[in-house]
């Protein structure tokens, strides 16, 4: 009985802190297989997945550091203000190459209240990752919704 409880405990462990998972946008696997670069294959690859820009998707990369010699970390926010509190997909390319997907889950009152979004708007807000890219190359980041809408985040290099 003991060793039973003892299992289950560990399962609902793992199940807690496993990492947030990306909603399963259509079209999301076709963006993260493609190569992207620059803003004409970034426009290609939305185009092949069957995406389409949102202005109402707004977002930002609040950080981006280096962790080591290899590996930088990434935070910042989205938010959809025709779906308020669901939860995006953000994909990134350093040099040409798909190097992160995550999901924003994480609340940003003050991101809300920017937006004029009630609180409970604010509950899949942010995103963090961490990935490998050079010092120098092209970071390109956007936000894609469930429904096929995406957003690009101002282009950065890698640091």
């Amino acid at each position: 009985m003991g060793g039973c409880a003892a299992m289950s405990g560990f399962v609902l462990v793992l199940w807690l802190t496993a990492p947030v998972t990306p909603p399963i946008a259509p079209g999301l696997t076709i963006l993260t297989n493609a190569a992207v670069s620059d803003f004409a294959s970034l426009m290609a690859a939305v185009q092949t997945a069957g995406l389409s820009g949102a202005p109402d998707l707004k977002g930002a990369i609040e950080e981006i550091k280096r962790t080591d010699n290899e590996r930088v970390t990434i935070k910042g926010w989205v938010a959809d203000a025709t779906a308020p509190g669901s939860s995006q997909a953000v994909v990134a390319f350093a040099g040409g190459r798909h190097v992160l997907t995550t999901a924003t889950g994480g609340a940003r009152l003050d991101i809300a209240k920017t937006f004029g979004l009630s609180d409970e708007s604010a509950a899949n807000m942010s995103f963090q990752g961490a990935f490998a890219c050079k010092a120098g190359e092209k970071l390109i980041v956007v936000a894609v919704t469930s429904d096929r809408r995406y957003s690009q985040f101002r282009s950065l290099a890698c640091p």
